[in-house]
């Protein structure tokens, strides 16, 4: 039978366990089999730099200016290692960037190293590690172009000519034979905090309606996702070729928001939308079930639900208004909060450790902390600023909840502290409009989820 006559793979709540078997092997930031199919590339792009120090990052570059980049601190003269395989090009007056050593990948990328002191060789192919060149950057000394003071300056361009971000491409095939790398905004991407924040982008290319939540299948295992991809649930999940999806067979509406939960009472994960103005809960019972619930919403809706055990809980911007969704052993149920919002601003809802409902909204460029107290609900601003509308992800800690922000392409990490909310970039950088999800896990674990 041929790849093209084969009907779609279907999963149920066994092969979601079997997936979850097949990646066990994989830690949250373990090897590159974890990020790449060996159908798409015979090796994978690295960071020969890793140990260096960030001067200035990609965001760095961009807000004044630039088209981008990221500058190591190194001094004049270390040997610089081919990230990739390729053919070396060099150029020895390439204007503000002085000496500068482009590698063209087989797939057409280009990682490129400017104000160098010198150059290795010349013009070749070169393998990965390959030496070719040395740092410079001194201040008016040959090579520095623009340069005021020694440091690397490292970049990437697309086949196509638009220069990005290496660290987002750490980990992805440099090969030709997936016919070039993916654009980054349709990748699924790795996050967390591991042993320091981390970013790695995978194999997996989905399209752009694409909806999803991320959740764990057990300790020290990946994330996984059920997604919303063009209408059809599919399980994403790495397997031992990197991330694949399996459908359910379950349709739905294209493009309908989606919400992941797990809870002791079943295995399989739950997963909620909004679709048709009403809630639909899917869940595994003896084969997949999607049922309408009794919570109705208007077309301008946004929510984000948890569980405390096996209760569900919801928040709903429904309009402006914010609403306690939930469901217990009568059924579903929706009631008013009494607190207004801003139409159409995201929230995420969380169990905090004391098992108190709370949340966080993002709203007239305010992150506002919601929580009931003395009777009643209430929603603070915080002194965390972020502007409305960027993808946010949120999850349980102790004290306060927290969230991660895309904000315009820095990854932004708030949380509150008892000496006030703290709003800091990680570092990492990524396209604007990149959606995250975070796994809802102990208040103390290090923060793990999927961007996409």
């Amino acid at each position: 039978m041929s790849l093209e006559s084969r009907p779609p793979r279907q999963f149920s709540r066994r092969s979601i366990l079997s997936a979850g078997s097949i990646a066990a092997g994989f830690v949250a930031f373990g090897g590159s089999g974890l990020l790449v199919g060996t159908a798409h590339a015979a090796e994978t792009i690295i960071n020969p730099f890793a140990g260096y120090s960030i001067s200035d990052g990609w965001w760095d570059h961009v807000n004044r200016g630039s088209l981008g980049g990221i500058d190591y601190v190194m001094g004049v003269g270390t040997p610089l290692p081919a990230c990739a395989s390729g053919q070396l090009l060099i150029d020895w007056n390439n204007g503000t960037g002085g000496y500068t050593a482009t590698i063209v990948m087989a797939n057409g990328m280009r990682s490129q190293y400017l104000h160098l002191s010198g150059f290795n060789g010349g013009e070749r192919f070169v393998q990965q590690g390959e030496i070719v060149g040395y740092s410079g950057g001194a201040a008016g000394a040959p090579g520095s172009g623009s340069s005021t003071g020694p440091h690397l300056h490292w970049h990437m361009v697309t086949a196509g000519g638009t220069r990005v971000n290496p660290l987002d491409y750490v980990g992805a095939g440099s090969g030709g034979t997936g016919g070039g790398l993916p654009l980054e905004e349709r990748r699924l991407g790795h996050l967390g905090t591991a042993g320091g924040w981390a970013h790695m982008l995978s194999n997996l290319v989905l399209p752009g309606n694409t909806t999803y939540g991320a959740f764990s299948p057990g300790p020290g295992q990946s994330p996984r996702a059920m997604a919303n991809i063009d209408g059809v649930m599919k399980l994403v999940y790495a397997g031992s070729n990197g991330w694949t999806t399996m459908s359910s067979g379950l349709a739905m509406a294209a493009g309908a928001p989606l919400n992941v939960l797990l809870t002791p009472a079943n295995p399989s994960p739950q997963v909620f939308t909004l679709e048709g103005g009403r809630l639909w809960h899917t869940f595994d019972g003896n084969g997949w079930k999607k049922l309408p619930s009794s919570v109705t919403v208007s077309g301008n809706c946004t929510f984000s639900m948890t569980a405390n055990g096996t209760d569900l809980h919801g928040l709903f911007n429904d309009n402006g208004r914010l609403f306690h969704v939930w469901a217990d052993g009568s059924g579903w149920h929706k009631g008013d909060t009494g607190v207004d919002l801003q139409p159409g601003a995201d929230l995420v809802a969380v169990i905090q450790p004391d098992g108190s409902l709370q949340g966080l909204s993002l709203e007239f460029s305010r992150v506002h902390h919601i929580f009931g107290a003395n009777g009643k609900w209430n929603r603070i601003p915080t002194t965390a600023s972020l502007p409305t509308g960027i993808p946010i992800a949120g999850r349980a800690a102790y004290g306060w909840p927290q969230l991660v922000a895309n904000n315009n392409g820095a990854i932004t990490h708030v949380w509150g502290t008892s000496s006030g909310w703290m709003c800091v970039p990680t570092g990492l950088t990524s396209n604007p409009g990149r959606r995250l999800s975070l796994i809802a896990d102990v208040a103390s674990a290090p923060l793990v989820g999927l961007t996409l």
